[in-house]
């Protein structure tokens, strides 16, 4: 599972730690069950302006949309938000898990999400 393999480097390490030696499967499935338990994200989507890409939150996503469209997140933010640039940032609580990037194709169906700071007419990356 995707998300899993994305989480790994936050969760492998500290319970290495832990443990003083290498976690079984079973011991980082577990892990990963209880921190997903937790785990909330935020959707950026992706602005050029000048030279640079700029970054805007445009959704916060629950724990429990995230188990309606994890097996398909792609899929997803295509249909939900149209095409576009994005970055969904994961977090335990308050701790950054991951950033993962997503790059459906098509129009942006997100441009009335971005904060007025985005500007009059945003270009998405």
């Amino acid at each position: 599972m995707w998300i899993k393999r994305e989480f790994r480097d936050y969760y492998k390490p500290k319970l290495r730690r832990e443990l003083k030696r290498d976690p079984s499967q079973e011991e980082m499935d577990q892990r990963f069950e209880k921190i997903y338990r937790q785990v909330s994200c935020t959707l950026l989507a992706g602005v050029i302006e000048g030279v640079s890409i700029y970054f805007y939150e445009i959704a916060k996503i629950t724990k429990e949309e995230l188990d309606g469209f994890r097996d398909r997140p792609e899929e997803y933010l295509f249909d939900r938000f149209g095409g576009g640039n994005f970055k969904l940032n994961f977090y335990e609580g308050a701790s950054f898990i991951v950033c993962v990037n997503f790059k459906p194709k098509g129009e942006p169906k997100w441009i009335p999400l971005l904060p007025e700071k985005a500007g009059a007419n945003p270009r998405p990356a």
